[in-house]
C-alpha cells in the first residue's frame, strides 16, 4: 500500500487565506456551511486587507459559532410566526417576527451576513403590524355591527359589518404575506455567507 505523500507544492502560499485555513483545518472541520463560509469571508477580507496576520482565528470561529446560534434561534422564531399568523393570531405572529429580527440582528453582530434574511424579516414585521391593525380594526366594526343592530338601526349596522368584513379580508392578505406560505417544517434562513 503506497503512502500519500504531500510535497511543498501542494502547499498553500503562506501568508494567504488560503494557508491559514489549511493550518486550521481540523478547527474548521466541525463547522458547518454556514459558519465556515463567514471564516472564509473574514479570512478573504483580511487578505485582502492586508491584515491577515492580525486576525485571531480562534476568535473569528467563535464568532460564527455565536452568530449560528443566533440564526438557527431566528429560524425556530420564524416557524413559530408562521404557525401563529395562519392560525390568525397577527399579534403573536407580529411578536415572532419582531423576535426574528432581534436575532438575526444578534447574528448579524456575530459577523453573519443576512442581508436577504433581514430584508424578508422586514417586511414581515410591516405587514403583520398591518394586519394586527385590521384584525382590531375589523373587531371593532364588528362590535359597532352588533349595537347599531341592537339599537335598531339596520342601515348602519350592515355598514359597519361589511367594514369589520373589508377590514377582516386586509387583515388575512397581508398575513399571507407575513406567515412564510404556512411551510412550518422549512422555516430556513440561510447565510449570504453560505
Amino acid at each position: 500500500m503506497s503512502e500519500t505523500r504531500y510535497t511543498d507544492d501542494d502547499k498553500s502560499e503562506p501568508g494567504t487565506a488560503e494557508a491559514v485555513e489549511e493550518e486550521f483545518e481540523v478547527e474548521l472541520a466541525g463547522l458547518n456551511d454556514s459558519e465556515l463560509g463567514q471564516v472564509r469571508d473574514a479570512l478573504t477580507e483580511a487578505e485582502f486587507n492586508g491584515e491577515l496576520g492580525q486576525l485571531e482565528i480562534d476568535e473569528t470561529i467563535q464568532q460564527a459559532q455565536f452568530a449560528e446560534e443566533d440564526r438557527a434561534e431566528a429560524e425556530l422564531a420564524q416557524r413559530e410566526q408562521a404557525k401563529e399568523a395562519d392560525a390568525g393570531d397577527f399579534e403573536a405572529a407580529r411578536e415572532r417576527a419582531e423576535e426574528v429580527r432581534d436575532n438575526l440582528q444578534d447574528a448579524s453582530g456575530h459577523g453573519a451576513s443576512l442581508e436577504k434574511a433581514s430584508a424578508e424579516n422586514a417586511n414581515d414585521v410591516q405587514v403583520l403590524t398591518e394586519a394586527e391593525f385590521q384584525q382590531d380594526t375589523a373587531e371593532y366594526f364588528g362590535d359597532a355591527a352588533v349595537d347599531y343592530a341592537e339599537d335598531g338601526s339596520e342601515d348602519s349596522a350592515d355598514a359597519s359589518a361589511d367594514d369589520a368584513a373589508d377590514a377582516a379580508d386586509i387583515a388575512d392578505e397581508q398575513a399571507d404575506q407575513g406567515d412564510q406560505d404556512g411551510t412550518y417544517g422549512d422555516q430556513s434562513i440561510y447565510t449570504d455567507n453560505a
